[in-house]
Parts: structure tokens; sequence; C-alpha cells
């Protein structure tokens, strides 16, 4: 049962060169999501997602670029009690452009669909797990 008002976030599967995904874990929390966040006052959700990866990764992506994945309602990883609303887009990382983890973000991992690998103090979110989940389903 949610007891706060659901969060909305634009969430960004952004797949590198070599086709792994990047995840980020934030500061004081322990469950790896993807790169993205709140939208701002009058922003749409592919506006959110661009501005999102580059104040966290340091990388500017084409908004043009994105592909929707899907809307997705799961738990809020770290807000108990609150509903997530997700609109998450795929992303191809700009050949040679350099990642970064920066402001919020504590870490960051690339990850290959079926080989995800976490540190036994941390986890996935139930979005990023779905999503993984869903891609390596489609890919077999």
């Amino acid at each position: 049962m949610h007891h706060n008002p659901p969060i909305r976030v634009s969430a960004v599967v952004l797949i590198d060169g070599d086709g792994r995904i990047a995840l980020v874990r934030k500061h004081h929390t322990r469950f790896f999501i993807f790169p993205g966040g709140k939208p701002e006052l009058g922003e749409d959700g592919v506006t959110a997602a661009v501005r999102e990866v580059h104040e966290e990764l340091g990388v500017s992506l084409d908004p043009a670029a994105l592909k929707h994945l899907g809307d997705y309602n799961t738990p809020a990883a770290n807000e108990a009690g609150t509903e997530l609303f997700s609109q998450v887009y795929q992303a191809r990382l700009p050949a040679g452009r350099p990642v970064t983890a920066q402001a919020e973000i504590a870490e960051l991992i690339w990850v290959k669909l079926n080989n995800v690998e976490l540190s036994t103090a941390t986890e996935l979110a139930p979005l990023s797990a779905m999503i993984l989940e869903e891609m390596a389903r489609l890919s077999s």
C-alpha cells in the first residue's frame, strides 16, 4: 500500500559501444537505478531525461536520439510507501564521450544483460530489475 503521493521521473537506459548499460547509485542509498530524475516545472519526459543525464554523468544526449521504452509504475526504491511513475528512454552513449559520476551520484557501474554483479551491500531498484529482465528476455 502506498501512503505518499507518487513520484514522477524520467529514466535513461544508457548503452555504451560494448552493449553495457549504465546504473548509478545516489549518495546514502543502496539501490542501483538508471540515470535520470524528477522533471522540473514545465519539463516533459525527454527534456528531464537529457538534463538529468547531463547533470549526473556529464553526458550530453540528443533529445531526438532517445527512444521511449514505455511508462512504468513500480515501488520507489529509496522512499518507502511511495509509488514511482517512470518514463523510461533508451539512448546510445555517443562514441568517445567520457562518463563521470557527479552531482548526487556516488557510484556508476556498467553491466551486461544477464550478468549484473553488485556488491553485497547494494541491490537493483525495482524499476531497474524489471527493465533489465524485460530487455534480456527480448534479446534472447
